[in-house]
C-alpha cells in the first residue's frame, strides 16, 4: 500500500502544479496581447489627431461600424468620408489613462474590448463635440495586426 501511495505522489504533484503553470502562461499571453492592443490604440489616436485618413483606415476593419455621440450609426465608408472632408477633426483627444480597461478573449485570432474615458474637442460628422465621453471599441487581431470592428462614444452628462 505504501509503495502504491509513493507512486501516486508524483502524479498528484503534476496535477497540482500544471494548472498553475498554465494559468501563468495564459496571463503572460494576455499581457502581451494587451500591450499590442494598447500600442495600436496609441497609434490610432495619433492618426485621428493628425486627421491621417490613410493611417486611420488601416485600423478599421471593412465591416467596421461606429455609433457616434448622437446615437447615429456610421459605416467605415461614412467615417472615412467625414475625415477626408474635414467633417470629423479633433482639436484635442486625450484618454484618461486611469480609466482605461482592455480585456482580451481567445488565443490566435483574439478579440479585445477596450473601454476608456476620453476628453474630446472637435467635430463628428460636422457637428462640434466637446467634453468627456465613455468609449468602447471592439478590436480583433487579423493577419498579425489589430483592427476595430465596432466602436461607440457616449457623452458623460453627470458627475
Amino acid at each position: 500500500m505504501l509503495r502504491y501511495l509513493l507512486r501516486l505522489i508524483p502524479v498528484l504533484t503534476l496535477f497540482l502544479v500544471l494548472p498553475a503553470r498554465l494559468r501563468a502562461q495564459d496571463r503572460s499571453a494576455d499581457t502581451a496581447a494587451i500591450a499590442e492592443v494598447r500600442a495600436s490604440i496609441r497609434r490610432y489616436d495619433d492618426a485621428l489627431r493628425r486627421s491621417d485618413t490613410a493611417a486611420v483606415a488601416q485600423f478599421w476593419a471593412p465591416e467596421y461600424t461606429f455609433i457616434n455621440p448622437r446615437g447615429e450609426l456610421l459605416t467605415r465608408a461614412d467615417r472615412l468620408a467625414n475625415l477626408r472632408a474635414g467633417r470629423t477633426a479633433f482639436d484635442s483627444l486625450a484618454p484618461v489613462l486611469a480609466e482605461e480597461r482592455i480585456r482580451t478573449y481567445g488565443k490566435k485570432d483574439g478579440v479585445a474590448v477596450h473601454t476608456t474615458l476620453l476628453s474630446i474637442g472637435g467635430r463628428y460628422s460636422g457637428r462640434t463635440e466637446r467634453g468627456q465621453y465613455r468609449a468602447t471599441a471592439i478590436w480583433v487581431r487579423r493577419h498579425g495586426r489589430w483592427q476595430q470592428v465596432a466602436s461607440q462614444l457616449t457623452p458623460v452628462t453627470g458627475p
